[in-house]
């Protein structure tokens, strides 16, 4: 990882997800929960309901102690997001803007 993001990494206490299978996930699996997902309500729209997902069900799932202090990211401008998204991620500038612009802010 990139520095910044390995330090991001072991301030969080969640460096040991890497070792986990969440690299083994099923991307058809992966992509019907997406398409399901709701930002709007925070939940999931499947076929025999609303379903949503709390903190709690995914420390249970994941084996991730729930404590600490919660992390807020600064805000950033579009430019300082695109530039981030080159740096950190390797993404070309015009698409980290542009996916930037659609999100309508400091979001990646």
């Amino acid at each position: 990882h990139h520095p910044n993001i390995q330090g991001w990494l072991d301030d969080s206490g969640l460096k040991w997800l890497e070792r986990t299978s969440l690299s083994r996930v099923d991307p058809q699996l992966l992509s019907a929960f997406t398409e399901r997902w709701h930002p709007e309500t925070s939940s999931f729209h499947l076929p025999f309901g609303e379903m949503t997902i709390t903190l709690d069900d995914v420390a249970c799932l994941l084996h991730i102690p729930v404590r600490g202090i919660f992390y807020t990211p600064v805000p950033v401008s579009m430019e300082e997001a695109a530039a981030l998204a080159t740096e950190l991620l390797g993404v070309p500038y015009e698409v980290a803007y542009l996916e930037t612009s659609r999100q309508r802010g400091g979001t990646f």
